[in-house]
């Protein structure tokens, strides 16, 4: 047993948010440990359970979302709301506010997203048509669910998915 909370770390461009983990039992990963997409979520979740996994990862990258975001007080909203319904929709507790900030440079600029929630949290970044997701939980949860609400709330035919259990 690790005597102290194992601590997630998650950059996003300069802001480094720490959230501690459920500290469980060591045991090292078997041939389970692989990515998880096209998987059905029964099988992602005996894996999670099995291997005692210190959470969940799920990453998106939508092209040609319809929904593009432009800098406007609409689409912070529009951000805003897209976090509310995907924790309750996965039933995850979101600690505080998303911080919503617009910035970048002349070539690239954008919103991104950060949502802490008591796993840990939801980033994602947007750039012209293009959005980048990552959800990471040490708390079980459908990513399929994710994945579907995310490409139909972004409008996007075009998109990647990584699902993997993080030891």
């Amino acid at each position: 047993m690790r005597s102290l909370p194992t601590v997630c770390v998650r950059f996003a461009l300069s802001l480094v948010l720490l959230t501690s983990c459920m500290t469980r039992t060591e045991k090292k990963p078997t041939d389970l440990k692989r990515p998880f997409a096209g998987e059905p979520v029964e099988v992602i979740l005996d894996a999670f359970n099995q291997e005692q996994a210190w959470g969940l990862c799920t990453t998106i990258d939508l092209h040609g979302c319809k929904k593009i975001m432009n800098q406007s007080k609409e689409n912070e909203e529009y951000i805003k709301q897209f976090v509310i319904e995907l924790c309750e929709l996965i039933d995850m507790n979101r600690y505080g506010a998303p911080d919503i900030p617009w910035f970048g440079t002349d070539e690239i600029q954008g919103y991104t997203m950060i949502q802490l929630i008591e796993t840990s949290c939801i980033s994602a970044h947007w750039a012209d048509d293009r959005m980048f997701f990552d959800l990471f939980s040490c708390k079980f949860y459908d990513p399929y669910k994710v994945i579907k609400f995310t490409k139909k709330w972004f409008e996007s035919d075009d998109v990647s998915v990584s699902v993997c259990i993080r030891y």
